[in-house]
């Protein structure tokens, strides 16, 4: 009997000890897999969703769809070796529960540790699929209800885990929410139970809902291409009491400063025995407008969010309110790029120039320029649109009108008046210039040199032509048909005028020369600039250099002016405009215990020391428990 005992101690001893070395490998296999799964979602997931944030201001990003691709494929490995792992520690906790049900402290010990790490991996593995749910092609940044919007959303573990059959009957629904709720959604504020049931719509979404589909490349996702902004929720009005001038101010700040974004939510499906899978993701913040009148606004919101705030939308994380004028230079230099569709970059002269309207002059220390700075408060005392309003204007400008001119290089626009005159006035032959007005928005001025009466040279500046004034007559045939750049043959500083307008179709510029089947003849209009103080009575017909002001024109077809005051400059007149602008194992009762089953000379051998922590607390930080629950 002793001999026995001696020999089913050992033997006991081999089985602890093969046990231990099974519960160790499962531990530090689960180990490695949240090392990675962190790594994975706080650092290269985070990174490619930064990055796709600010392709939206237009920071170069093409490699987005290959570097999605293989983060994809990091997914799909975790995914794997979980399920693994998982399986494994399963298996080895059955066999436990299987074997004698005697009083075994070491047995219970390895079956609390396999309980542990199967609860630990099934948490991994819940925490996986929900953060590989992704919005892969974000929504425009500004929503114009009544208009179709394109998005994308992309589970990332594809596959893997047989998830495809679940999916077979499954749709991605859509809806607007405000950020207020997007932010108490990713927060875990709300009661997890339903979440995206429970989250309150603010809008209508035509074609809200889309089939999940595997294409040949193994994503699966679902493409919204079809879907449309119907309606938006109004916004609350302003306190009782207030004055007109208050109401005014809250109205227009609630129509260009919400926030919303769009909730992506997959139908649960059940994935083995681990539970109901509720899915969902958020867009990035978005702006809805419902007048063309509100874009330039939720333009300049939106920029300042895209380009400066964080990703993530975890309590703690603060808007930024002020930047630094190289950070917020950086990001206007990409706009401008994105939004003209220019070949030409804002150079550093250009900069310098846009610089000296947010910073204050011959200051060193230089405050941060806060968002109120850049879109909210006037550009100068006495004009009535901020920066980011006059910026703005200059891209329409640049995008429908003067592409051509901008790209070219036959387009100075970011010069000062005084400088531009300085510059025309020290040149070695006469010239003309092309400026971006800094008194009117979304407006071009051409400047010129003549002499006066004594043979001095005085510069001129047309009064600047808005988009609707090229719409009437376009830049080109203004250049080519006033009287005083007639004998101008240089654009400033030495591009031969001719070469320039070249380019441009000769039947832009002279609309006509055939006569009309009706009978009539065609006429054009001729762009005519006053250029001495006293009225003249040379005809334009005749070709004199000082045409009457309203010469073809009417009086109400010329841009309004701006006032030039450089020394020995003649004034031509102004008038001031502006544009309105996101298991326990159950407890086992046994006929004996181990000890006195095996003898006297029998001592249990518990592992010297515990197990090594598993991190978790990243896996808490995304509190998983809304994205599943168990039914």
């Amino acid at each position: 009997m002793t001999e026995m005992q001696r020999r089913a101690s050992q033997l006991y001893s081999v089985l602890t000890n093969k046990r231990d070395e099974i519960v160790k490998k499962l531990n530090d296999g689960t180990n490695f897999v949240a090392l990675l799964q962190n790594q994975l979602i706080s650092e290269r997931l985070f990174d490619w969703k930064n990055r796709q944030k600010l392709a939206q201001v237009g920071v170069p990003f093409d490699n987005r769809d290959v570097m999605l691709d293989e983060i994809q494929m990091e997914f799909e490995f975790l995914a794997e070796q979980n399920w693994q792992l998982h399986m494994f520690a399963s298996w080895t906790l059955d066999l436990l529960t299987r074997g004698p049900q005697i009083n075994d402290s070491h047995a219970h010990s390895t079956a609390s540790n396999l309980t542990t790490l199967a609860d630990q991996l099934t948490k991994l593995l819940f925490m996986l699929i929900s953060q590989s749910f992704v919005v892969s092609i974000q929504p425009e940044p500004v929503l114009k209800t009544q208009h179709k919007f394109v998005t994308e959303v992309r589970l990332l573990i594809g596959d893997k885990l047989g998830i495809r059959q679940h999916l077979v009957n499954t749709s991605v629904t859509v809806k607007i929410i405000a950020e207020e709720e997007a932010k108490l959604l990713s927060s875990t504020q709300m009661n997890h139970k339903d979440m995206c049931v429970q989250s309150k719509t603010v809008g209508s979404i035509s074609n809200d809902y889309e089939k999940m589909t595997m294409d040949e490349r193994g994503h699966m996702a679902a493409k919204f291409n079809n879907s449309k902004l119907t309606r938006i929720a109004h916004r609350k009005p302003p306190p009782k009491g207030a004055t007109a001038d208050m109401k005014c101010t809250v109205n227009a700040q609630a129509a260009t400063d919400q926030k919303y974004a769009l909730l992506f939510h997959i139908s649960p499906f059940q994935l083995g025995n681990l539970g109901k899978f509720d899915v969902w993701t958020l867009s990035l913040p978005i702006m809805v407008t419902v007048h063309g009148s509100q874009d330039c606004d939720a333009q300049g919101a939106i920029i300042w969010h895209r380009a400066f705030a964080s990703v993530s939308r975890s309590p703690g994380t603060t808007d930024i309110t002020a930047v630094a004028w190289k950070d917020l230079a950086h990001v206007l230099q990409h706009k401008f790029t994105l939004f003209t569709g220019a070949r030409r970059q804002l150079s550093d002269s250009d900069l310098n120039y846009l610089s000296e309207k947010l910073l204050l002059p011959n200051v060193p220390d230089q405050k941060p320029i806060t968002f109120h700075r850049f879109a909210k408060q006037n550009l100068r005392d006495d004009v009535s649109f901020s920066f980011w309003e006059w910026f703005f204007a200059i891209m329409q400008l640049i995008k429908q009108k003067l592409l051509k001119f901008w790209d070219e290089g036959w387009l100075v626009g970011f010069i000062s008046k005084q400088d531009a005159s300085q510059s025309m006035m020290m040149s070695s032959h006469p010239t003309f210039l092309l400026r971006f007005s800094d008194t009117q928005t979304g407006a071009v001025s051409i400047g010129f040199v003549c002499e006066d009466d004594d043979g001095q040279k005085v510069p001129f500046h047309l009064a600047p032509f808005s988009i609707k004034d090229l719409d009437q007559l376009s830049l080109a045939q203004r250049i080519a048909s006033c009287p005083q750049l007639k004998e101008i043959r240089y654009l400033y500083p030495h591009m031969d005028k001719d070469d320039m307008l070249r380019y441009f179709d000769s039947e832009e510029r002279n609309r006509g020369g055939l006569d009309s089947p009706t009978g009539y003849i065609q006429s054009e209009i001729v762009m005519v600039a006053k250029t001495t103080n006293k009225p003249s009575s040379t005809s334009v017909l005749s070709g004199g250099d000082s045409p009457s002001s309203l010469s073809v024109q009417s009086k109400s077809e010329w841009s309004p002016g701006e006032v030039v005051r450089p020394s020995a400059s003649m004034d031509i007149g102004e008038d001031l405009a502006s544009i309105l602008s996101s298991s326990g194992l159950d407890s086992c009762s046994g006929q004996g215990d181990v000890e006195s089953l095996l003898g006297p000379g029998f001592r249990a051998q518990l592992l010297p020391q515990p197990l090594q922590h598993i991190d978790l607390s990243f896996v808490d930080s995304y509190d998983n428990s809304a994205f599943f629950r168990h039914e």
